[in-house]
């Protein structure tokens, strides 16, 4: 993936170098490779090792704020990013959503958590946006498991080990999809894309301090379950 590096890249041609792995984020003796890719292809091969890189920091996050005063709940990577060929049994339109927290007491699945990689903090952008397709496949999990779904926002950037590149995750912020669906403005075509994006108010997300505890009500029961078992899923968008 010669762009990752920049300028004359034939000066690495099958050079062993200690750099980052553009793929899993280690600092270990890498090469240089060259793929053929479409712009498209390209940018969701180049997000995996930053997608690693905020799962890690969803997964930390909550082994120290949640794992300990609830040890009975566990989250379970659902989707873990890695790079693979389309499956025969794959189906299109489908993604599953990255982690679902499971009650050990039950056996049941009591929410699940989307993450949604970028560069910007919340803060700093002037609306949040997500391809509909992304919408489309976060609830259609919500529905094949009954249970609702929180969806975080993790900042990462990157970290240069000339002529490498690693990622470190900044900041994190979330939402749920009920808050999501409150502040829903409209959608609009990407640019250059056959593809809408739906655009939300930052208002929707929060800081992460205080998912934990809105997380759960008195009894430690998961707060967003029982207003799924009430009210259903809501629609994330409106197109048209």
């Amino acid at each position: 993936m010669t762009e990752a590096f920049g300028g004359n890249t034939s000066l690495y041609d099958g050079a062993e170098l200690t750099g980052y792995c553009l793929l899993c984020n280690s600092e270990t003796k890498v090469r240089l490779r060259t793929w053929f890719l479409c712009d498209i292809c390209w940018r969701v091969a180049g997000s995996i090792g930053r997608n690693h890189v905020a799962e890690r920091a969803i997964l930390d996050w909550w082994q120290q704020n949640v794992g300990l005063d609830h040890p009975h709940l566990s989250i379970v990577q659902n989707d873990e990013s890695s790079l693979r060929p389309r499956r025969a049994t794959d189906i299109s339109g489908e993604s599953p959503i990255d982690f679902l927290v499971r009650d050990g007491r039950s056996g049941d699945i009591a929410f699940a958590i989307e993450n949604k990689t970028g560069r910007s903090a919340i803060g700093e952008m002037s609306a949040f946006q997500l391809d509909t397709s992304d919408c489309d496949c976060i609830l259609h999990d919500v529905r094949k498991y009954d249970v609702p779904a929180y969806l975080i926002h993790a900042q990462v950037l990157e970290r240069w080990k000339p002529p490498t590149v690693g990622f470190e995750a900044v900041g994190l912020w979330w939402t749920d999809i009920y808050r999501l669906a409150e502040n829903f403005r409209d959608v609009r075509m990407r640019r250059d894309e056959n593809r809408g994006a739906a655009y939300f108010r930052k208002t929707a997300f929060s800081e992460m301090g205080e998912l934990a505890a809105a997380m759960f009500d008195t009894s430690g029961n998961p707060t967003l379950l029982e207003r799924f078992r009430r009210e259903g899923p809501p629609f994330l968008y409106k197109a048209g």
